[in-house]
This record gives C-alpha cells, sequence and structure tokens, in this order.
C-alpha cells in the first residue's frame, strides 16, 4: 500500500538535486540559501505524504481493477475496507496540507507558493485517480508531468538568492539551474515510460473493468508501439547525455556507471517491449526501469562528495589493473 521505494525515490529527487546540486552553487557564488535542514525536511515531508495520499486513492479507485491485476497484492477490499481508504486519504493529505502550512509560516514567501503548490498538486492527484487513470495517454502525461515537478519545487524558495547571485556567477547558477531542470526531464521520461509499460501490465483488469487506457482501447500489440517509441526517445536521451559527459571529461567510472546502470538498460527495456509477449515480459521490462530511475538520482550528478569520489577511483583502479 504504502510503496516505500516509490516514496523513497520520491524524497532523494527532491533532497540529491538541492543538497549536490543547487545549494553548492548558491554557496560558490556568495549566496546565502533561505532553505535550512528543518525547512527541506518540511519541503520533502509534504511532497511525499502528497505523493502517498495520491496513492490511496488511486489504490481506492483502482480496487477492482487491482483485484484481477494483483490478488496478492491488492490491499482495500481485502485486508482494510474500501472506506477506510478515503478516511486515511483524508488524513495523510491534511497533513500533507498542515505541513505547506508550516513551510509558509516559516519561509514568508511573497508568492505563498507552498499554500497553492501542494494543494494543486493534491487536486491533479485527485482527477487522475478519479478521471484521468482510465484515458489514454493523458493520465500517463499528467503522472509524469507532476514527478517531473518535484525536483523543480525546490527552486521556488530560493528564488531571490538563485536571482541575485546570477549576476555574480552566471555560469554557476545557470549550470545548477540546468541540471534540476535535467532532473526533471529525466524524471518525466522514465515515469511516462513507466506509465506505459503498467497499462500494458495491467491490461487484463483494466479491460474487464473498462477502464480505457490505450492497452484497452488499441490492443497491447498496437499499445506496446508507442511505449517502445518512448523507449527508444529515452535511449536516445541518455546516449547524448553519456556523449556530454565524455565532452565534458566527466570521470571514467562515472561514464562506464552510466552505460552500465543507464543506456544498457533503456536499450533493454525498448528491445524487452518490441518483442513481449505477455505479462512477465513487462514485469522484466519494469524492473530494468526502475533501476534506471533510482541509479540516475545519483549518477546525473556532476560533483560528488570527496569520500564517494575517492572510493570510486579507488574501485575503477582496481579494476584497471
Amino acid at each position: 500500500m504504502l510503496r516505500l521505494p516509490n516514496l523513497l525515490m520520491v524524497y532523494l529527487i527532491q533532497w540529491v538535486p538541492y543538497w549536490y546540486v543547487l545549494r553548492p552553487a548558491l554557496l560558490k557564488a556568495g549566496g546565502i540559501p533561505l532553505l535550512t535542514e528543518q525547512t527541506v525536511w518540511l519541503i520533502t515531508s509534504a511532497t511525499v505524504l502528497t505523493t502517498l495520499a495520491g496513492y490511496i486513492l488511486n489504490d481506492y479507485y483502482d480496487r477492482h481493477n487491482d483485484a484481477m491485476n494483483r490478488p496478492k497484492l491488492a490491499f482495500w477490499g481485502r485486508i482494510l475496507t474500501p472506506s477506510f481508504a478515503l478516511i486515511l486519504y483524508a488524513v495523510v493529505v491534511g497533513a500533507a496540507h498542515w505541513l505547506a502550512f508550516l513551510i509558509d509560516r516559516t519561509l514568508k514567501p511573497h508568492d505563498h507558493w507552498p499554500l497553492w503548490v501542494f494543494p494543486g498538486i493534491s487536486f491533479l492527484l485527485f482527477l487522475y485517480a478519479w478521471v484521468f487513470k482510465c484515458t489514454a495517454v493523458i493520465g500517463n502525461l499528467l503522472v509524469s508531468f507532476l514527478c517531473a515537478l518535484a525536483p523543480l519545487v525546490m527552486l521556488l524558495p530560493e528564488q531571490r538568492a538563485i536571482w541575485l547571485t546570477s549576476f555574480i556567477e552566471p555560469d554557476t547558477i545557470h549550470q545548477a539551474i540546468a541540471l534540476v531542470w535535467l532532473y526533471a526531464l529525466f524524471a518525466f521520461l522514465a515515469n511516462f515510460l513507466r506509465e506505459q509499460i503498467k497499462d500494458l501490465q495491467d491490461f487484463p483488469g483494466d479491460a474487464a473493468c473498462g477502464c480505457n487506457t490505450l492497452a484497452v482501447l488499441k490492443g497491447p500489440r498496437f499499445a506496446k508501439k508507442p511505449a517502445g517509441m518512448t523507449g527508444l526517445v529515452f535511449s536516445f536521451f541518455l546516449g547524448v547525455l553519456l556523449i556530454f559527459w565524455q565532452e565534458t571529461k566527466a570521470p571514467q567510472w562515472q561514464l562506464m556507471a552510466g552505460v552500465a546502470l543507464l543506456l544498457i538498460p533503456a536499450i533493454g527495456t525498448t528491445l524487452i517491449l518490441y518483442f513481449a509477449n505477455g505479462k512477465k515480459d513487462f514485469d522484466r521490462a519494469s524492473i530494468l526501469l526502475k533501476l534506471i530511475m533510482f541509479s540516475g538520482i545519483f549518477l546525473l550528478l556532476r560533483s560528488w562528495p570527496e569520500d564517494i569520489v575517492g572510493a570510486a577511483q579507488a574501485y575503477w583502479a582496481m579494476l584497471q589493473q
């Protein structure tokens, strides 16, 4: 029910870019970051709780589909009553909005972004679970867009610091912002492919319950084609990224890790989709994609803590011996 690995990735895709990309760039440019450890924790917690609330509501509306697609993992209706899901949803989304209120009280932003960003995301997740989940492509695009917002939210509280330091060291700040946007693009493409694969995995239950995903409307054989095209685009994106790393003299171990943990699994996922014959193939593609998503959170970094860099360099030297 909790989808802890997914929630961990939501947390990391905010925490990693802020502490290892945006904040170091602001400090290097002589800026004073607004966020502290406490306020970062408040923002990431509000994001995770908002995501969890979306999962609970989605499972509530999907309980009949899940009973067919994954009967051993179905939670609502098998372990707890569906009505309790709505109570739990109200508690979790209420806690997320309370944290948003605390963020607004603590940071005092002039545009009060916490008071409209988190409720706005909650509303879109509600629309996804209620309406767009069972539509062709639109639901996939919506949830992928919301995933891409996660790293971008961390830019909002640092707007003033970013603006001031952009006059002092514009290259440093622009590179940091570009990398945060790269995280957002990576999250969008990876989750868009994940949503398409999930529709193929859930085809039997969705068809039985009248959920009009692309796989249901056109059939899995047709739905594999746009999913495969997304896989090709994602693989091309990762290939260009690796070429950029090579041209900008990224560490050799990072290039090798990028090939092994990003590019090869992305190509493998695309090939599996092309030759897929059933749910087991889609499950394999989903596992490979989760490896890419988790690895990418760390491999997209261009500067690493010295202890991690030293360990990676030592390991690479050992492999060359």
